[in-house]
């Protein structure tokens, strides 16, 4: 019984080191599209470079599924759009602001 709980415990403590080991392999094009968020495009004014989004929740400033209007980092972005398109976006928080930094159309 005293060796089988010796030879329990090695072999645990053996394991660890490889449980720890952290793994920084660059991000997979998975992962990279899995921080865009799904919206779809409610209005467009080229104007002022915004643009109003129904969104699902956006991981990267942490907010909820919402309708709202964001400044829009770079008016090409905007080219190509129209009200009703799907589209996949990444956004930042910038002082008071929310910015689209960037936005494609949805497969």
């Amino acid at each position: 019984m005293k060796k089988l709980l010796i030879t329990a415990l090695l072999g645990s403590t053996l394991a660890f080191p490889a449980f720890a080991t952290q793994h920084d392999a660059p991000a997979s094009g998975t992962e990279v599209s899995a921080a865009l968020s799904q919206g779809e495009v409610r209005k467009i004014d080229l104007a002022t470079q915004k643009i109003t989004l129904r969104h699902g929740p956006i991981q990267s400033i942490g907010m909820p599924p919402m309708s709202m209007v964001f400044t829009v980092r770079d008016a090409a972005l905007l080219e190509g759009l129209k009200v009703g398109d799907k589209v996949r976006f990444q956004a930042a928080k910038q002082g008071s602001q929310f910015v689209v930094t960037e936005l494609q159309a949805a497969p």
